[in-house]
């Protein structure tokens, strides 16, 4: 009876010792090693995860402080490199994309809190977003499209109706709203055909009705009405 209880105790210290040994350890050179949890000074649980040779590898999990999943990322390339998944508190996603050396890379894509639809499609360079950006309508279809350059937009932007067909057309430099600029009806009529000036409206501006009559014309100087 006293070798089974010797046993037993036996069985239990080690397996004591190897959960201690195994969460939370650093090598001989200070650098973390194996799985690591992370808690808040209120004992919340943060992050988990394993490293290796001091550098995240492989699975990392991050918690609200309610203990719901906050974000998913599966770390490769020695730690450089994380596809991500990220959640509302609710539960439902609300970002997918990579990091690259701790910043957003590539595509990312955004989704509703509340029925999960695709809000935004976004791409990103280094951190920076950059390039082509699309919004979505809450039923699917693309809404409008901006055109990014070292985080500002600068490009051509252009707004759609549900079925699809163009609402805007207009173009951004270095933020602002700078060129031509049409509003269309529904039908394809413009509706608006005027400019900008660095943000400003600037020049003839036109108004058409429905039927492709011009209702009113204003002239802008720099944003000022000159024909009030």
């Amino acid at each position: 009876m006293l070798r089974i209880s010797s046993a037993l105790l036996f069985t239990i210290f080690s397996f004591i010792l190897f959960g201690q040994d195994t969460v939370n350890v650093t090598d001989v050179n200070g650098r973390r090693q194996g799985y690591w949890r992370k808690t808040d000074s209120a004992g919340k649980l943060v992050y988990t995860g394993r490293f290796r040779d001091g550098l995240p590898d492989g699975e990392f999990r991050y918690y609200y402080p309610d203990g719901r999943i906050k974000t998913v990322s599966i770390m490769s390339n020695h730690g450089k490199r994380a596809v991500t998944v990220s959640y509302f508190p609710n539960g439902k996603k609300m970002a997918v994309g990579n990091y690259l050396h701790e910043k957003r890379d590539s595509t990312w894509q955004f989704f509703s809190e509340y029925d999960g639809a695709l809000v935004s499609l976004e791409t990103y360079q280094s951190g920076v977003i950059t390039g082509q950006s699309k919004i979505f309508l809450p039923e699917g279809g693309l809404s409008e499209i901006f055109t990014y350059k070292d985080g500002l937009r600068d490009g051509p932007w252009e707004q759609y109706f549900p079925d699809g067909k163009v609402k805007l057309t207009g173009v951004y430099q270095a933020g602002e709203k700078h060129g031509p600029l049409r509003v269309y009806y529904d039908s394809g009529r413009i509706m608006v055909d005027g400019g900008y000036n660095h943000g400003h409206r600037d020049g003839a501006w036109f108004y058409y009705d429905e039927k492709g009559n011009i209702d009113k014309k204003e002239i802008y100087s720099m944003g000022q009405l000159k024909n009030p």
